[in-house]
């Protein structure tokens, strides 16, 4: 038998953020300024490792900052003009 709530892992929260400002040239055409933060705050999640749900030794194993797919989650901050027509 396992105890309530065995199988779940640590809370996930994640906070991304974008601002942009518009520039009309024309009737027609306009510009736009792009600025987004993924990750914001650059807050590392803790995930389960792959392989180790075995709960019997009472230790589940967790990978900070890596996702279950081997991507590694950091601050990204992303800049772009658009001309839009």
């Amino acid at each position: 038998m396992t105890k309530r709530n065995q199988f779940r892992g640590p809370g996930l929260w994640n906070i991304d953020a974008g601002i942009y400002r518009t520039i009309r040239l024309s009737e027609k055409y306009s510009l736009q300024l792009r600025g987004e933060l993924f990750n914001a705050f650059n807050h590392a999640n803790l995930y389960i490792a792959p392989g180790t749900q075995d709960v019997s030794s009472g230790f589940v194993g967790a990978v900070k900052g890596v996702t279950p797919n081997g991507n590694i989650e950091r601050r990204n901050v992303q800049l772009a003009v658009k001309f839009i027509f």
